[in-house]
């Protein structure tokens, strides 16, 4: 009898999950139409605004930029819509950078440094979930302290935290090579976007992210691991930042200490900006992506505008803030 009661509870929160997840996904595809359609917007100012924006040259700039960090907010998004949030993301990039350059300075090979700096950058998620799920810190002071450390490791990896040389042709080419006109860099984006967005729709993992950001103690008492899920999208949040830093590492040709610096700001704005709910449950990758170009075309057309980049850290934070209170609307206006 408890066997059946279990089943038939189980099967009605599937249904439920099920339900909950068709409106998400019409309320993100209304949202990434209105993220696409601002984009082109954004791009339509700044051609009016600086005639140096609108050239082939440029638009390849910003297309290898963004697609670094979009990665990363691939692996921000997934954290985020699990609840958590990850701080230590820019540091990840710089250790993983400092890392390459030495591993390629004392002789091995680069595919093995590419191998290992991925699992560095898994190992360091592994160990904020840790903290997190077991040790009970908050995500944010965990990931907090973790960039910290790093952070510091990376100045300390150098004398006089000098940049650190990569020698290695076939670490750069990997990082910049062209397949035909196509960068890389950008059959790297594509493939990761589409693993991710297949995970998040259309896998069970993917359903277990979305039912823990959007009720962690529902999610449990439905069957779902909540601490696994937790552990987990911090691995591949790690994993993904690591592999934006060596792809950074061989476009500069060397491993530099302060490398991803600010890069956990962008990665969350790019996150929010696609729709990702800072409260849990709601999300996609694609947004991310859309985010991730905003952020790219604004630094860019701002840059080209001769605005500092204190300026531009002012305006992304404000971003994030208008953001978060439109979140905050939002789910008052649902209650």
């Amino acid at each position: 009898m408890t066997s059946k009661i279990e089943k038939q509870q189980t099967n009605g929160t599937g249904i439920n999950q099920e339900n909950v997840l068709k409106k998400i996904g019409k309320g993100l595809g209304q949202s990434q139409a209105i993220i696409f359609i601002g984009l082109v917007l954004l791009i339509l100012i700044f051609s009016y605004l600086t005639p140096h924006f609108l050239s082939f040259t440029n638009f390849m700039n910003i297309v290898r930029q963004t697609a670094m960090i979009a990665i990363v907010a691939f692996g921000m998004t997934y954290v985020i819509i699990a609840g958590e949030i990850d701080l230590s993301v820019g540091a990840i990039i710089g250790i993983t950078g400092m890392m390459s350059a030495i591993g390629i300075q004392t002789g091995l090979h680069p595919l093995l440094v590419i191998a290992l700096c991925l699992v560095l950058g898994s190992v360091i998620g592994f160990i904020n979930g840790v903290m997190v799920v077991k040790v009970q810190v908050t995500a944010f002071l965990a990931t907090l302290v973790t960039m910290s450390i790093l952070r510091g490791m990376s100045l300390a990896s150098s004398p006089g935290s000098a940049p650190i040389t990569i020698n290695s042709t076939l670490f750069v080419d990997l990082a910049t090579m062209n397949i035909g006109p196509i960068p890389i860099v950008l059959i790297y984006l594509a493939a990761i976007l589409l693993i991710g967005h297949y995970t998040l729709n259309k896998t069970v993992f993917g359903r277990h992210i979305y039912a823990t950001g959007g009720g962690a103690h529902a999610a449990s008492l439905a069957g779902v691991n909540v601490k696994r899920v937790r552990v987990m999208v911090f691995i591949i949040s790690g994993f993904l930042s690591a592999f934006s830093g060596l792809i950074l590492a061989g476009r500069l040709s060397a491993g530099l200490p302060d490398s991803g610096t600010g890069w956990e700001l962008d990665a969350i704005a790019a996150a929010v900006l696609g729709g990702t709910k800072f409260s849990g449950g709601y999300g996609t990758v694609v947004g991310a992506l859309g985010g991730a170009l905003i952020i790219g075309v604004l630094s860019n057309g701002l840059t080209l505008m001769g605005m500092t980049y204190a300026y531009q850290l002012m305006i992304k934070g404000a971003i994030i803030g208008l953001a978060v209170i439109l979140d905050i609307w939002v789910r008052r206006e649902e209650a």
